[in-house]
């Protein structure tokens, strides 16, 4: 039996969301089964959830870093300070609910070439407006900041490591890996360097979440949805980070090992640690400026004895030094082989190699 907008609306609404408020989702159309009335029901459900005083906001990602670099950034994008929203009309890549929401006559599109926002509803022009002047997808001027400690993440239909919201505390808050930057794009790659919890291990994310109390999660339509307060979010970010910097990335346990089980259970069991001895408050924001993730030259430090070095390999005309704790490169990848498996070492900005004495592994 189909879904119907009905049902939608009554599931939302025992999920937590209220009326008047703003609702930032990540979504997943197959994942509700079928509905009736299709992705337009799924978007009227979800304003009749939020009401008329209340916003809807869904990505528009044209980042597409990974497959072909013609689709990386808006083309035909023609922001002006002045209005300082988005006159492209190039499809996102997050899904047929979100592509229904820009396709909708009156919603607006921030402003920015790979990681633009499109809103519904009363407050979609106050929280869009100011994205055009990021220098980065989660950076100062995003969405995010405006939100409302009251206002929502909705992960309908998928688990929460699809979340943006992730990458701006992580960016606010100046963590140690930023990721590789494009200056021209504003793009920054966040999982260069490191292989993320989130991406590595979903469903331990997703429980950390819910055993922190902040994440609810219920049904809506044939899915399971979470749903998480922006305060609480907030909150849980800056105590996690500020107990450990590196809790959101993954590190082997050994030279021989690329199993990331071990690391993951550890850090998932220090976030909860920290979040149960109280909240603490973010100390840092937005200092840190994004930059180039390089291959390492003769000047710079390279842990061949650190249990994460994945031996040089040829690139070109050069040997490149490999990490296999960090992400592969996006200028590296489409080599293919073992630049499709490790990133680039960034020893000289890591302190996780500090824990092993030099020559305690042999090269």
């Amino acid at each position: 039996m189909a879904v119907t907008k009905e049902q939608i609306v009554t599931d939302l609404a025992e999920l937590g969301i209220r009326p008047g408020v703003t609702v930032m989702m990540h979504s997943s159309l197959s994942a509700l089964g079928p509905v009736e009335g299709g992705a337009e029901a799924v978007v009227d459900a979800l304003l009749e959830a939020v009401g008329s005083d209340g916003t809807l906001l869904v990505p528009a990602f044209r980042d597409s870093v990974w497959g072909d670099l013609s689709e990386f950034a808006n083309s035909d994008c023609e922001c002006t300070p002045e209005d300082g929203l988005c006159t492209s009309r190039q499809p996102g890549f997050q899904g047929v609910i979100p592509e229904t929401v820009r396709r909708r006559q009156e919603s607006l599109r921030s402003c920015h070439p790979t990681h633009s926002w499109v809103g519904l509803g009363k407050s979609a022009r106050r929280l869009l407006e100011g994205h055009y002047r990021s220098p980065t997808p989660c950076g100062p001027g995003n969405p995010f900041e405006l939100m409302d400690d009251d206002d929502c993440v909705l992960a309908l239909g998928v688990m929460i490591d699809r979340v943006t919201l992730w990458h701006y505390y992580e960016e606010k808050q100046r963590v140690p890996y930023m990721g590789h930057f494009w200056p021209a794009e504003r793009h920054l790659n966040n999982t260069v360097p490191g292989i993320r919890l989130q991406y590595q291990c979903p469903g331990i994310l997703q429980e950390v979440c819910k055993a922190a109390g902040i994440l609810r999660t219920g049904p809506v339509g044939k899915s399971s949805s979470g749903l998480m307060a922006v305060g609480d979010f907030k909150s849980f970010m800056a105590t996690v980070i500020a107990d450990d910097p590196h809790c959101m990335v993954l590190r082997p346990p050994d030279r021989d090992s690329d199993d990331f089980a071990v690391d993951t259970l550890r850090k998932a069991e220090g976030m909860l640690k920290a979040w149960r001895r109280g909240p603490v408050e973010p100390t840092e924001t937005f200092y840190k400026s994004p930059q180039h993730v390089d291959p390492a030259g003769p000047a710079d430090v390279v842990r061949e004895d650190c249990p994460a070095f994945a031996g040089y390999h040829q690139a070109e005309d050069s040997q490149i030094p490999l990490c296999k704790a960090n992400g592969r490169h996006p200028d590296f990848f489409r080599m293919g082989g073992v630049f499709d498996d490790y990133g680039l070492t960034t020893c000289g900005d890591c302190v996780w190699h500090e824990s092993f004495p030099v020559d305690s592994y042999s090269t």
